[in-house]
């Protein structure tokens, strides 16, 4: 896992971010997703889901009731007019994670949070914002095609193209023998 700051911002987490000491990938963004980040004058679009898939995969939710989390908590500095603090996080999904259960498809929530804790301004609002939001990801195993079927066009076509080719050797061995 991988947390990337940018503006008045520090981040700490409640456990080791790489308790194992892997390697962080070199991957750049790609362009559509800078793309992605850069545009601010379309509004999100969400894609409402279907409720059989939604109902399909609701006793395989997995979130901090059901597994240990980790979380992250930063502290946003004063920020002047048009300064923003972004925090971007990247990671991995261990297959062995998973492993410890059945092979069975899971929803990966995820749950983002933000509160103001202080304002500087003398006169306080009544009400500080916040806000929460969770989201889904859909953990789907693949297992790949390992039946290596041949089609039965193929092998009786293998097979009229071998009696083919006996054929022809027999009747090329029997006219060399007649002619002996």
């Amino acid at each position: 896992m991988e947390i990337q700051t940018d503006g008045p911002i520090s981040c700490r987490t409640n456990t080791s971010l790489n308790p194992h000491s892997l390697q962080i990938s070199s991957l750049q963004d790609t362009p559509e997703l800078l793309g992605f980040l850069r545009n601010s004058s379309d509004p999100p679009h969400r894609h409402k889901r279907s409720v059989n898939t939604a109902e399909s995969y609701s006793s395989k939710i997995l979130n901090c009731s059901n597994i240990s989390c980790l979380r992250i908590m930063c502290m946003v500095g004063r920020l002047n007019r048009g300064q923003s603090a972004v925090v971007k996080i990247r990671s991995r999904l261990w297959a062995h994670t998973f492993l410890q259960r059945r092979n069975d498809p899971y929803i990966l929530n995820s749950t983002v949070s933000f509160m103001v804790i202080s304002v500087p301004y003398r006169i306080q609002p009544s009400t500080l914002p916040q806000h929460r939001t969770s989201m889904g990801t859909f953990v789907l195993w693949g297992t790949p095609d390992v039946s290596f079927a041949v089609p039965l066009w193929v092998i009786i076509l293998a097979i009229l193209l071998g009696l083919l080719v006996l054929a022809m050797l027999t009747l090329a061995m029997w006219k060399v023998h007649k002619w002996k």
